[in-house]
């Protein structure tokens, strides 16, 4: 199994694949690889090389919109270099446009959609026994010239699952940073304490992914994992949920065991701005939470309800004052290029920017992603290509009627100045003063990063330093092959 080819700078492990292949291990006798092509940097011919030196029955990738074409040229060349092998594609993307890819790639021959532990056990099955794989769950397959497409699957018990196999991975140097600037300083990984989203934010597909499910791990099980990795040298954990406060109650148990069991850890969380008590963030700050992200996404209320976050600007800002009154560092994301957005609503964002003074930032152009209801919104009104399916959109190439690409890339950069401009101000000052007496990550940040080049173009360049992120939100982290 392996991720597919490319490069990035945000070297976090596979956790999907990872899971998969410890199950696997747990149910049958098969000798499982992963190969992470996307965070070695392994070009498409590097991967099909190491692809073929093991000879594989089956192989398994992942992909999302972004990756999807260079994932598929892979296994295309995969597959002429190893024609017996089995070829299984999975991931966000390939959930979504299943049967979009079985008419036009042949050399596909399965394709798992949503979480895949068990479908890939059930499969491996039914191929070494040579049955039908018509009672897999989550597939979708040819058969006698047909598609056969049976339901998106979902793991119901995430605590029967064994512990992803990390020791699979071990060589690779994970780590987290920003635009070039590091965020982890000790040995790095993920952790998944929940899975699905009962959400319905218009630009993301997590909740068609999970069907609206969210399922949680019992607190036990979740400290039992952490217990495992911290035993293994792991000091630094992205909490990967999409919302890891969405049941309060929970999180404060599994931050009490944290507590409890002294697990001398660092860890990053994503949570909802209407989920962000002070008393909890003071609990989670506790446990070694140091740093939270929230999806802010715009500070006007008709772009909000657009995007149905059903939050308010006057619930992020609370929720930014009580991570910070809390010690914590505070990452806040924004989408600009809504349909409905106006100059009056960009401004409005920005000047909330600069105000609420979030430690880190992220803004971003709409990005048009199968799966999403924008996506189903345009197709309806016919304003998809016959070929759109296949790769990610922003969304000037469709609202003709909107802001252009030079106009939204112009209002990205006028957000991180001025971002940059509220830091310059007493109360800014005041607030670095603050973060740097209560919070540890903080000053690694800082002082680990004082003779980086990036940092020192950030502070005499400003917003130009920035480039806009190429794909909106969290990298897709849930558990496909």
């Amino acid at each position: 199994m392996s991720t597919p080819p490319g490069k990035t700078l945000e070297k976090w492990p596979p956790l999907g694949l990872l899971y998969i292949a410890a199950n696997i291990r747990e149910n049958r006798d098969d000798e499982v690889v992963v190969l992470d092509a996307f965070c070695e940097g392994l070009s498409r011919q590097q991967l099909v090389e190491r692809m073929t030196k093991e000879e594989p029955d089956v192989i398994g990738l992942n992909c999302s919109t972004h990756t999807f074409l260079e994932a598929i040229q892979a296994l295309k060349d995969a597959k002429r270099a190893l024609p017996e092998s089995k070829i299984v594609l999975g991931g966000y993307h390939a959930t979504f446009a299943a049967e979009k890819i079985l008419e036009e790639y042949d050399f596909v021959d399965y394709i798992i959609k949503g979480e895949a532990e068990h479908a890939m056990v059930q499969l491996l099955d039914s191929l070494e026994k040579g049955k039908s794989s018509e009672d897999v769950t989550g597939i979708s397959y040819r058969l006698d010239g047909k598609n056969i497409n049976n339901p998106l699957s979902l793991v119901s018990d995430l605590d029967a699952l064994p512990f992803p196999d990390r020791s699979l991975l071990s060589s690779i140097d994970y780590g987290y940073s920003f635009q070039g600037i590091p965020l982890t300083f000790g040995k790095f990984t993920t952790l998944s304490t929940s899975r699905g989203c009962p959400f319905r934010c218009t630009y993301c597909s997590c909740a068609a992914f999970s069907l609206r499910k969210w399922r949680p791990r019992s607190a036990e099980n979740v400290v039992e994992e952490l217990e495992t990795a911290h035993g293994q040298g792991y000091k630094d954990c992205v909490i990967v949920d999409d919302n890891f406060t969405h049941n309060p109650k929970r999180t404060e148990q599994i931050c009490d065991l944290i507590i409890e069991r002294d697990i001398d850890m660092r860890f990053y969380c994503e949570g909802r701005v209407d989920g962000a008590s002070y008393e909890l963030l003071k609990k989670m700050k506790r446990a070694g939470i140091n740093v939270i992200y929230f999806g802010a996404e715009s500070a006007d209320d008709k772009v909000l309800d657009y995007y149905k976050k059903h939050i308010t600007p006057e619930k992020t800002r609370l929720a930014i004052s009580n991570a910070k009154k809390a010690g914590m560092l505070v990452v806040t994301s924004y989408i600009i290029g809504a349909p409905v957005e106006t100059k009056e609503a960009v401004q409005r964002t920005l000047d909330f920017i600069r105000t609420s003074r979030p430690h880190a930032l992220q803004v971003n152009i709409l990005d048009c992603l199968i799966g999403t209801s924008i996506w189903e919104d345009m197709e309806k009104n016919n304003l998809v290509g016959k070929e759109d399916w296949k790769r990610n959109h922003r969304i000037y190439e469709y609202n003709k009627d909107g802001f252009g690409k030079d106009e939204l890339e112009a209002f990205v950069n006028d957000a991180y100045a001025d971002w940059l401009k509220g830091w310059w101000s007493k109360e800014g000052i005041g607030d670095i003063i603050r973060i740097l007496a209560k919070n540890k990550t903080a000053r690694q940040v800082v002082f680990s990063n004082i003779l980086n080049p990036t940092v020192r173009k950030l502070m005499l360049n400003g917003a130009k330093v920035f480039e806009p992120p190429k794909e909106q939100g969290k990298i897709e982290t849930n558990p496909t092959p």
